[in-house]
């Protein structure tokens, strides 16, 4: 029986103790995007662009042309939005590093001529990102569209803003989410297992500032290299944050971070800009609806 790409970076993987594995290629320049892999290397493919201007690990592996290795004793940030434990940046050629991942110490082990056997092999394994994971990247995207435009409505405007906040973190894996709504000067706050310490009057100040001043769309992998706006910056937990402004007629700010629950970065950030699209174009629309009539009651 002939074995699948898929099985062989598996194997590739296995073969050092790693649990991820990933295949970065070159694109042009600096630039390097993840085709594949093993693990989540295998649900992230063709996610993922980085660069090793940006990526101190990436950029050493391949002036040195030796892997490089992380132990960070906890879980962290290694590189995009992967974190992990222990890590290594193994280089294949001059453009293509393979990642391997673990949460132990089982990267410890291999030898670096054993980490190169298995780069190797997974990069023979995973030639490019196939028709059927761009179509079902697709229909996740269009999955998460119809779930915000299906968002409960309710008179109420921040309870309306609440539950696409809940919608588009849920859509991003992230333990918390909110909006706040210029116009009405309103924050709405939604999370899924973890609770921000700060009250919500500093999630309203800190994301009016960010509308004011800030450039869209702001994503950042390592909240501890850039911290959270201000109030918020002594907010403890947040590993990632997602900042996308919000336009037309209810113009706003949308915010969803991942936490220490489950720490990792932004995949796709495309998938929040397409939910936030959709509903400035509709949803916006009703809220407008739902300001009106509060104005009237006034």
């Amino acid at each position: 029986m002939t074995s699948t790409p898929g099985t062989r970076a598996d194997s590739a993987a296995a073969s050092v103790g790693a649990a991820d594995l990933f295949v970065l290629r070159r694109v042009g320049g600096s630039r390097f995007v993840h085709f594949g892999g093993a693990g989540r290397g295998a649900g992230w493919a063709g996610l993922i662009e980085v660069s090793s201007d940006d990526e101190a690990s990436l950029r050493e592996t391949l002036q040195s042309r030796r892997p490089v290795r992380l132990d960070h004793g906890g879980k962290d940030l290694v590189f995009g939005p992967y974190y992990a434990r222990a890590a290594a940046f193994v280089p294949v050629t001059h453009d293509v590093v393979v990642v391997f991942g673990a949460d132990g110490a089982a990267l410890a082990g291999p030898s670096d001529d054993e980490l190169a056997a298995a780069a190797m092999l997974a990069a023979d394994a995973v030639g490019s990102v196939t028709p059927a994971k761009h179509l079902a990247d697709q229909l996740e995207e269009l999955e998460a569209v119809r779930a915000a435009l299906a968002a409960p409505v309710s008179e109420d405007v921040e309870e309306s803003a609440r539950g696409l906040a809940l919608v588009v973190a849920d859509a991003l894996s992230c333990e918390v989410g909110a909006i706040y709504l210029a116009d009405a000067d309103r924050v709405a706050v939604a999370e899924r297992g973890w609770s921000l310490q700060s009250p919500p009057e500093s999630v309203r100040i800190a994301l009016a500032g960010v509308l004011e001043h800030g450039r869209f769309p702001y994503c950042v992998q390592d909240a501890s290299v850039v911290q959270l706006p201000e109030p918020l910056d002594g907010e403890a937990g947040i590993r990632s944050y997602y900042l996308l402004e919000l336009t037309g007629i209810a113009r706003g700010v949308l915010f969803v971070a991942h936490s220490d629950v489950s720490p990792r970065g932004f995949v796709s950030a495309r998938l929040g800009y397409a939910l936030t699209l959709e509903w400035s174009s509709a949803e916006a629309r009703r809220l407008q609806t739902e300001f009106g009539k509060l104005d009237a009651r006034d």
